[in-house]
């Protein structure tokens, strides 16, 4: 499935609305459709439930644990398991388990069209009945989010910032508004290159930039090569170094990631600053596919279902400052100063996700020339 998203079909403003945790923390039950009504019983004897992904933090996935078992009335002995990994880790897991035909997960959750779309080709996916996909179907299509449903659904996306903390040395009058701003001498010594040879968020960042002629990443990384830059692939180690100072500047982060330390630590919403690119910022859509094959059938189909209701884009969204493609959706708020309004920026996307992946080994090739 070829996609195309524009700065038009993209402009979708994030409107700001009131949000309660008990709210929907206490749901109970609401609502539920027969499609999830079929799914409880089978769901309630499986007992549990995992989940492979490379976003959701610990309080996220706790959250929407004990969310899920209370709107459907699992049981406080039902078990919902997030394993976290990086992008290319969770692919490489999952299909791992597929080829041996054992899993120890029943969902995956990763930016990764070319996975979801072999996958699906070769019956590697149950089919889905969701009664919620059809809320969300028609922003992400016109999103230019890849989707291949009965298999294949995308309920979020977020995309990579620009983030620095303007009290460490050196720091209080830097901006970025353009990749040629974090290349400069005043950053050497201070800044991070995320290794985009373990992310397929990373490089399909670095394909559609280059692709809308936004960027040219061969002399990109070449002039970022002469800040020093450390070298690092995960979000969370890199927003800590940010705010320890040991490396203030990371041009690839996620606004989420600020959020969420703003919680921990009040004061830092005052020092951490979320930037944006005048090249553009690319969308990186979330497929969301139940292994056949998995332990859990029933309980994974029924987690899709939850995470695409607004109980369930609610708390990711809340806990992770991402975006949801539920039409008609107001985001927490909590979590809304941490949102871009997407209507005004220049948002670039791909006419091929799944054929992007053949430009990966060049575009990393050309990082590891200056990295390794």
């Amino acid at each position: 499935m070829n996609t195309r998203f524009t700065t038009k079909s993209l402009g979708v403003a994030v409107v700001l609305g009131a949000f309660s945790i008990s709210a929907t923390a206490h749901a109970g039950g609401h609502g539920i459709t027969p499609q999830e009504k079929k799914l409880i019983p089978g769901a309630k004897a499986e007992g549990s439930v995992t989940l492979i992904n490379p976003l959701f933090s610990d309080r996220t996935s706790k959250r929407i644990g004990a969310a899920f078992k209370k709107k459907y009335g699992l049981g406080d002995g039902f078990k919902v398991n997030m394993l976290r990994k990086g992008t290319g880790a969770t692919v490489a897991q999952v299909r791992q388990e597929i080829k041996a035909g054992k899993f120890t997960v029943d969902a995956i959750l990763v930016s990764a069209p070319p996975f979801f779309d072999a996958g699906a080709k070769r019956g590697a996916f149950l089919e889905l009945d969701s009664a919620h996909w059809k809320d969300s179907a028609g922003l992400a299509k016109s999103a230019g989010q890849y989707s291949k449903y009965p298999y294949v659904v995308t309920p979020l996306a977020y995309t990579f910032q620009p983030v620095w903390n303007k009290t460490c040395p050196g720091m209080a009058n830097f901006d970025v508004k353009s990749y040629a701003d974090t290349t400069k001498a005043m950053l050497k010594g201070k800044t991070i290159s995320s290794d985009i040879t373990k992310s397929f968020t990373y490089s399909n960042t670095v394909v559609a930039l280059e692709k809308a002629g936004a960027v040219d990443f061969k002399k990109f990384w070449a002039e970022k090569k002469k800040t020093d830059p450390l070298v690092e692939f995960r979000t969370e180690p890199k927003i800590q170094m940010v705010i320890s100072c040991q490396r203030p500047f990371d041009m690839w982060n996620l606004s989420g990631r600020v959020y969420q330390n703003v919680i921990k630590q009040p004061a830092l919403k005052d020092k951490l600053v979320i930037g944006s690119y005048k090249e553009g910022q690319v969308m990186l859509g979330n497929q969301i596919a139940v292994l056949k094959g998995a332990k859990n059938p029933n309980a994974g189909k029924l987690l899709v279902e939850f995470l695409l209701t607004k109980e369930g884009s609610d708390l990711f969204v809340e806990g992770e400052a991402i975006y949801s493609f539920r039409k008609g959706y107001k985001a927490p708020a909590a979590a809304a100063p941490y949102l871009m309004d997407l209507s005004k920026h220049k948002l670039i996307g791909l006419d091929d996700w799944v054929g992007a992946a053949k430009s990966f080994k060049s575009v990393r090739a050309e990082w590891a020339k200056n990295y390794r």
